[in-house]
């Protein structure tokens, strides 16, 4: 991997439980085990900075020492676009606010403004946290968005324009949290997936970790769009991926996710948790696993976090270099 062993950048690899924003860190099942590395826990940008230049890290803090005191890490995951109708920007933001088609909201992440504040506020999140040794990092969320291409267009969206600008957001986050991991989630660029690839190979230089929403081994369209990347970054990038509500419930029928295509389960049933695992491990090239933590079965079959804690003790270390 293109981090070195001399590196200043904290580099805790391994298990982590993703939970949302209404959750809680106290309330985690098998935060204990010694195979969980820590914690990546969504938190609104309008909780953040609920005024313009005006920061919020309480809860933050507190889940921090909380997890420092327990020796685990804490992601935070900046968010900023929402696929239910919750409240996810500050009010400031509101002319940048774009109504998605599933009724949440999405920032317009390539409007220079939206650049400019995300950056501020990875530059007060860095004042705060960067020199904790038990603050691993911040996460952004995908690149795709819930907007049709046509309201995005008529906000001034255009594919350069949106890859120049995500480029804009990593390196200036990076550069704000110097001692700190950065996880950028890829999956989908509008009207341009080979932007990507370009992306990726733009953050190289400032280590940025890579990875995905979603560990998908029989998802047609993620092996021929996204997977590649792991694959062509393992040696340059550090890499991530996520096992989520679709991983849970995923089988060898799951071509895709759309809900007019799908198809009956496979005979075999679900795949494990550990199937999941290691198709992540061994062909995703994958430094860190964020499994998470709370999920509804509608199938008794289905997999969940309990599933998944068996996994985590047995291969309680992986992305050590």
């Amino acid at each position: 991997m293109g981090a070195s062993d001399d590196r200043k950048t904290k580099y805790h690899p391994g298990h982590y439980v993703a939970i949302q924003a209404s959750e809680k860190v106290e309330d985690i099942r098998h935060l204990e085990e010694r195979a969980v590395r820590g914690v990546i826990k969504r938190y609104t940008w309008k909780r953040l900075e609920p005024e313009q230049g005006k920061y919020n890290f309480a809860v933050l803090a507190r889940d921090l020492a909380f997890l420092a005191a327990r020796d685990k890490q804490l992601i935070a995951f900046i968010i900023d676009k929402s696929f239910g109708a919750y409240p996810v920007l500050p009010a400031y933001l509101s002319r940048y606010k774009l109504r998605g088609e599933g009724g949440g909201v999405c920032a317009m992440r390539w409007d220079p403004f939206v650049i400019d504040r995300l950056t501020a506020l990875g530059h007060a999140l860095g004042e705060a946290f960067d020199a904790h040794p038990n603050f691993e990092g911040v996460a952004v969320q995908e690149s795709a968005f819930d907007i049709s291409i046509d309201v995005a267009t008529q906000n001034g969206y255009t594919p350069e324009k949106y890859k120049t600008a995500l480029i804009d957001i990593l390196i200036g986050l990076k550069g704000n949290m110097t001692r700190s991991q950065v996880f950028w989630y890829m999956n989908f660029l509008p009207e341009k997936q080979e932007g990507l690839r370009e992306i990726a190979q733009a953050i190289v230089p400032h280590q940025i970790a890579m990875g995905g929403p979603d560990i998908l081994p029989h998802r047609k369209y993620m092996a021929r769009v996204s997977y590649p990347l792991y694959k062509a970054f393992k040696d340059k990038l550090p890499l991530f991926c996520s096992a989520q509500n679709d991983s849970y419930k995923h089988h060898k029928n799951d071509a895709n996710n759309q809900t007019k295509n799908r198809v009956e389960v496979h005979a075999e049933g679900y795949l494990s948790m550990e199937d999941i695992f290691i198709f992540a491990r061994d062909n995703l090239h994958v430094d860190y696993v964020f499994w998470q933590h709370k999920y509804e079965k509608t199938d008794p079959a289905e997999r969940d976090f309990d599933d998944a804690i068996e996994v985590i003790r047995k291969y309680p270390t992986f992305g050590e270099k």
